[in-house]
């Protein structure tokens, strides 16, 4: 399971600085280190989502933005053999972008913002991890780290801190407790920071795969905290006085869906009955979202002791009622979620063989109908 998750990893990632009452970062100057490169591969990079234009806004709505000047850290953002034969590979290219963010940060007056995407949040992690015991470090008050998808999250679940990854020739890094505030940016369903509890459910891994693209992942870097929640902020105060607040930034729809609209084709209009049927299976992968569904009980989500039912059929442009596909696609949605425990009992592995045939036979019911 591990090899696999890896392979996924490598697949989706081809993809005085204090806090202000807003849980917004105060910075004169922002160092930025971006995520992967897109690959050379006209096929890979057809799933590349992201521009080097785009570079300088990573992050930009978690600090005091307005007028500081931003520095993009120059590392090689690779993912050998992804991005090209002679590239790097991940842990030669996070060495350098550490190397070189702590040369930006010692050559910076505070208060400074570093923010990371992706693989340049790697660096972020390595700096904080090198700064904790150097006498020689700038004041705590005077750097915030944000950190929009870490890996780091996935990998720590995957493997015990020291382990070497040859696949990414990366080694586990140990735990820090940092002496610097910390914004943590969570997308939902993102296989890099918000990855299945349940990992033997196939349909939540293949939605975190396509959240892990720029559905779920790159987005949490452009994403708005005044868009975000109350219930989904979370703030930690480590033995060293930092503080980490996370900000989970949720998904309009499953990510899995809006990839079948977006490259295959799905209706728009069969999107809000599918991500009816979908969701509860999905949610059934994350213990954040309540007891196993063998229990009986429906997926909801709790956070911060704030219970509430996750929105699994949002607005979709075009009424459902308003064509004989919509209402069909109407119809087999009410009926399979009508029947949404069964099919999370499936989801998770409960009885696969019996249910299976019966989930896929009412999710291929939302799907548009060849023409002969």
């Amino acid at each position: 399971m591990n090899k696999l998750l890896v392979g996924a990893v490598a697949a989706g990632m081809l993809t005085s600085a204090t806090v202000l009452g807003s849980g917004v970062a105060a910075g004169d100057t922002a160092l930025i280190v971006p995520g992967t490169e897109p690959s050379p591969y006209p096929p890979l990079r057809a799933f590349y989502h992201f521009t080097s234009a785009m570079q300088p806004a990573i992050g930009e709505k978690y600090y005091n933005s307005a007028g500081a000047t931003r520095e993009v850290v120059p590392y090689p953002g690779s993912l050998w053999p992804v991005t090209g034969l002679n590239s790097p590979t991940v842990g030669e290219s996070v060495a350098e972008g550490t190397n070189n963010l702590d040369a930006a940060i010692r050559n910076t007056d505070g208060p400074i913002a570093v923010t990371g995407l992706s693989q340049g949040t790697l660096a972020l992690d390595g700096e904080q991890a090198r700064l904790v015991n150097d006498p020689n470090a700038p004041p705590s008050s005077q750097v915030t780290f944000i950190k929009a998808g870490d890996p780091n999250r996935l990998l720590a679940r995957m493997f015990k801190p020291g382990t070497h990854v040859p696949v990414i020739d990366y080694t586990i890094p140990a735990p820090v407790e940092s002496q610097y505030n910390t914004i943590d940016l969570v997308g939902q369903y993102d296989m890099f920071s918000d990855p299945p509890d349940r990992p033997g459910n196939l349909l939540a891994d293949l939605n975190a795969i396509m959240a892990g693209g720029y559905y779920g992942h790159t987005a949490t870097a452009f994403s708005d905290p005044a868009r975000v929640a109350p219930w989904d902020v979370t703030t930690t105060t480590n033995s060293l006085g930092a503080t980490t607040t996370t900000y989970f930034i949720r998904t309009d729809g499953l990510p899995l869906v809006r990839a079948l609209v977006d490259i295959a084709g799905l209706p728009p209009e069969a999107a809000g009955p599918l991500n009816a049927v979908l969701t509860p299976m999905v949610d059934a992968a994350y213990t954040r979202n309540g007891p196993s569904p063998a229990s009986g009980l429906n997926p909801t989500a709790l956070v911060n002791a704030v219970r509430h039912v996750p929105a699994i059929a949002p607005a979709i442009s075009i009424p459902v009622e308003s064509t004989t596909a919509g209402t069909s696609a109407a119809t087999t949605a009410t009926n399979a979620v009508s029947g949404v425990n069964a099919a999370t009992n499936v989801a998770s592995g409960v009885n696969p063989a019996k249910g299976a045939k019966g989930v896929l036979t009412k999710v291929s019911g939302l799907l548009p109908k060849r023409k002969h």
